[in-house]
Formats: structure tokens, C-alpha cells, sequence
């Protein structure tokens, strides 16, 4: 037997891991398995290590190889859940994660986890069933209320998920994600409110911590629901400082991108071979523009599947650009030379193998991942049929809906109004460009357009993506699938125009951020 014990080796897995050194981690893991064979530790290892290098085949095969004499042991069967879901095999992910299920009996811990694992394969009905199992198992446990009460919310069920956070609210009377989901998910009414209990959690929270942050940005919910907008902003305000400390930005790196982007697709675009017979619908933009409701809008139709923010684009990118260039991008520049080389029919082939898993059966679906903005160029050379919607809103509506808005460690700009105001100038400027080079191949939809216009402008949405008309894309707050953005709760109800001009209460707060914009040239009026 090893002098090392297992721990040893999972603090040399993590510690190669820190360094990105995929090869690394699998050595540890490998050295963990030589050791302390009858373990999983070593094998659960190796087959992250493997996933992590993209290695999916070999991670299933270690996950197998364990299993064959351990068939019960449900980390394992979730790990082999994650190497299926990987591979695109969505039915022999969730099988997997069945058996774990039957395996973990009632324990709390275990039942979470592949909970957690169903989360992920968007699987949302199945992980609430976990759930209902879990909290049965263990009531008194806030942290599976609270995620209990996620998946309520995620499917649409608020009332429930009120439930469930008031329920984590009386077993930890300040808990102040708990007091923000409660904010969240009711309006907030001057009979009815989380302001008391908002405020005893403030001043319970260490200075600075999260969660203050998160105390700072329920309250302003609060208070601008119940019309108190000084205040409101006063909080909003004071969150966003406290987040912008904790996070490493630098605008001008994301403005060096765009002009790399620009310079690298100068255009005009030329339109390639399909090689895939497939036309996904890229719904692109800035986030809480109304990117979800379009989703909602799409995902209603019957020949439509949500997909919803999917990460296989940037990755696939990053997979066929490093392969082409037989070599690992050094800087974002390097990268961005790759991308405008890189093999389209390569990059198709890629993309769909990631989305596989999650595409659904329908002959159509979505990928609603906003960021795809910064690949215009390349989501139409991998799909020459795809359809590239791109969800605008007014300068000021956009920026205030964002910096509103707590991402929890994404969208870096989104905490200092003179950045937030800088990525929208480089925002508006490279979709410009790729309008430029790619004329008559984006669709834009105001969403004040579809606020005012629901009918005519859902009828022109459908046309331009080939698709017949159906009445239940105006009902999409009917639609029963999971949302998981942080919109999820807005769009559970038809179109309301409150929203349109929220932003104006804050005016004279917002004009330091209209004078940026209207200084390179943006109309905010």
C-alpha cells in the first residue's frame, strides 16, 4: 500500500488542476488508482481529468471499468451520467443517473448530488423529484429547501418556490439569498415585504461580504418595487461597488477583442457549403435585453426546442481554433486569428456533438447563449441555414436592466456605470460590423417593439426564422419548460410595458452613463 493516503493524492490532483495541467491531474489520478485500486477516489479522478481534456470516451471507459465491480456506488453513476451527457447520449445519461438514484436509497447528500447532475442535463422535472426525496429525508436542511425552491422557480412553479425559501427562512431567519429569491418573486407591496427582515440581514452581514451584496441588491429590488427610488438606488448602488471589489476587470481588454474581431473578419462574408443540414437559431444580444422572451416566443412553436444559454458554441470554438492551429491560443489575439482560419465544417461537426444532449427532439431549437454576439461571422460559416436573432433594447433600458442585475461572478462590466457604459460602445460597434459584412443576415427585434406590436412582431420573427405561424407563441408564458436565466420569473407572465420605462425613474442617477454613450455617438433620447 501507498505511503500516500488518498487525500494526498486529491490535494496533487487539485493542485494540478490550479495549473490547467490536464496531464497532470490524470497522473495523480492514475498514481491515486495504482494505489488504492478498490477505491473510487482514483477513478472519479481520472475521469474528470479526462473530461476536462476533452477526453470523453476515456472518461466513460474509466467510469465503467469501476462500475463493473462496484455497480452501486453512486458518485460513479453520476460521473458516468456527466461522460454520457458529454458524449450526447441523453438517454443513457439520465438511465445512469436513475440508477444512482435507486442506489442512494434516501440520502440526503446522495439524492443532491444527482439532483444537482439533472439540473445540469436540463432534465428539471426528474431533479425535483429528487428533491421532493431529499427534503422528505431531511426537512430541516435550508440548503436543499432553497435548491428545491430553484427548481420550482426554474419550471415556473413561484408559489412553491415561495414556499420553500419562507421554509428556509424558518430554520435560518436571515438567510439573505433566501429574503433576495422571496424579493424576487413577488412584487413587493407596502402590506406585503422582505424590507424589515432585508434590513436586520444587512446589518447582520460582515461588511463587504456576499453576503451583503446580496442584501444590498434584494433591497433595492424592494424599495423600487415599493416606489422608493432614491433609496432603491442608494442600494443598488452600494451592491454594485461591493461586487465590482471583488471581481478582476479590465474594459480595455474587451475592447482590444472587438477590434481584434473586426480587423480579423473584414468582410464581406461569402456564404459557405451546409454541411450539417441543420439550422439552429442563435438568439443573441446583452443580457436582460429580452433575450429570454424571444426564447419563450420560439421555444412555443411546435417544431422548436429550446436549448437555452448554451456554452458549446465559445467551447467548440476554442476546440476546432486549437486543433487547426495545432496549438494552444497564447492570447485572446492569437485566438481570435485562429477562429478566422479555423475549419467551419470541423467547427459545425463539434458544436453539434456538445448540443446533442440538449437539443431535443423537434426539427429546430435555440441556443440562446448571448455572448454568441462576438461570433456572428462564425456561427454562419458553421451553419450557413442557421438564423441569427439578435434582441436590442433602449441604450438606457439595457444598461439599467443589467446593473440591476447581480450575475454572480459573470458579465464583469456590469458593476461600474462607466464600464457597463463602455462594453455597450464596443457592443454596438461590432454588431455593426458583422451587420456590415453580413447584410440581410441578422434579424433584429426591438423589444419595445414586441411589447407594443406582440402579433405583428412575433408573425415577423417566425417568417424570418421559416416558420409558420402558431397562436401559442403568443401565450409563451404558458410554456412549461424550464427557464433558468434571470428572467425566469418575468416571462411566467404575458407582456406587460412597465418595464419598458423603468429606467427613467433613475434618470439623473443614469446620466453620467447617457453622456458616455452620446459621446460616441449613441442616441439615448
Amino acid at each position: 500500500m501507498s505511503s500516500l493516503s488518498i487525500s494526498d493524492f486529491e490535494r496533487q490532483f487539485g493542485e494540478r488542476l490550479s495549473e490547467r495541467d490536464w496531464r497532470g491531474a490524470a497522473e495523480a489520478a492514475a498514481a491515486c488508482r495504482a494505489a488504492w485500486p478498490g477505491q473510487p477516489a482514483g477513478w472519479l479522478l481520472g475521469s474528470i481529468a479526462a473530461l476536462l481534456s476533452d477526453n470523453r470516451a476515456g472518461a466513460l471507459a474509466l467510469m465503467e471499468e469501476y462500475l463493473a465491480k462496484n455497480p452501486a456506488d453512486v458518485q460513479c453513476l453520476v460521473q458516468k451520467a456527466e461522460c454520457l451527457l458529454a458524449l450526447g447520449d441523453s438517454g443513457g445519461a439520465r438511465a445512469a443517473a436513475r440508477e444512482a438514484a435507486a442506489a442512494a436509497g434516501e440520502t440526503p447528500a446522495a439524492l443532491d448530488a444527482i439532483g444537482q447532475f439533472l439540473v445540469s442535463a436540463n432534465a428539471h422535472p426528474e431533479a425535483l423529484g429528487l428533491y421532493h426525496r431529499a427534503v422528505a429525508a431531511a426537512p430541516r436542511d435550508p440548503d436543499l429547501r432553497a435548491k428545491r425552491g430553484i427548481v420550482f422557480r426554474y419550471l415556473g412553479n413561484l408559489e412553491r418556490a415561495a414556499e420553500d425559501f419562507e421554509a428556509v427562512l424558518e430554520i435560518t431567519p436571515l438567510d439573505p439569498e433566501a429574503l433576495k429569491e422571496l424579493a424576487d418573486l413577488r412584487l413587493q407591496t407596502p402590506d406585503r415585504n422582505v424590507l424589515p427582515f432585508l434590513a436586520r440581514a444587512l446589518a447582520a452581514a460582515a461588511p463587504g461580504s456576499t453576503e451583503a451584496v446580496t442584501a444590498h441588491f434584494a433591497l433595492a429590488k424592494t424599495y423600487e418595487d415599493l416606489a422608493d427610488y432614491a433609496a432603491s438606488w442608494r442600494h443598488l448602488s452600494a451592491g454594485n461597488g461591493l461586487e465590482r471589489q471583488r471581481l478582476r476587470y479590465e474594459g480595455a481588454e474587451d475592447r482590444q477583442i472587438i477590434d481584434q474581431l473586426i480587423e480579423a473578419f473584414p468582410g464581406p462574408e461569402v456564404q459557405g457549403t451546409d454541411t450539417s443540414g441543420e439550422s439552429p437559431i442563435f438568439i443573441v444580444g446583452l443580457p436582460r435585453s429580452g433575450t429570454t422572451l424571444v426564447d419563450q416566443i420560439l421555444g412555443s412553436h411546435s417544431t422548436v426546442h429550446s436549448c437555452g444559454e448554451l456554452k458549446a458554441m465559445s467551447e467548440a470554438l476554442a476546440c476546432v481554433a486549437e486543433t487547426s492551429a495545432r496549438k494552444k491560443a497564447g492570447s485572446w489575439g492569437e485566438f481570435v486569428a485562429q477562429l478566422a482560419t479555423a475549419d467551419a465544417p470541423s467547427l459545425a461537426r463539434e458544436y453539434l456533438a456538445r448540443v446533442r444532449a440538449l437539443r431535443g427532439d423537434r426539427p429546430r431549437f435555440t441556443d440562446k447563449q448571448t455572448t454568441n454576439f462576438f461570433y456572428c461571422a462564425m456561427l454562419l460559416r458553421a451553419f450557413p441555414r442557421a438564423r441569427i436573432v439578435h434582441v436590442t433594447r433602449h441604450p438606457l433600458a439595457a444598461c439599467y436592466a443589467i446593473y440591476k442585475t447581480r450575475f454572480r461572478g459573470t458579465f464583469a462590466f456590469a458593476y461600474d456605470l462607466n464600464e457597463l457604459a463602455d462594453f455597450y460602445i464596443g457592443y454596438r460597434r461590432l454588431m455593426a460590423h458583422w451587420e456590415s459584412i453580413l447584410p440581410g443576415q441578422i434579424f433584429n427585434v426591438p423589444y419595445e417593439r414586441l411589447v407594443a406590436a406582440q402579433e405583428p412582431t412575433t408573425r415577423a420573427l417566425l417568417e424570418y426564422v421559416g416558420l409558420p405561424f402558431e397562436s401559442a407563441c403568443l401565450e409563451f408564458h404558458r410554456n412549461p419548460a424550464a427557464i433558468t436565466t434571470a428572467s425566469s420569473v418575468q416571462v411566467r407572465q404575458p407582456l406587460y410595458e412597465s418595464s419598458v420605462n423603468q429606467w427613467q425613474h433613475f434618470a439623473s442617477e443614469l446620466g453620467p452613463l447617457r453622456e458616455r454613450l452620446q459621446a460616441a455617438g449613441i442616441a439615448v433620447d
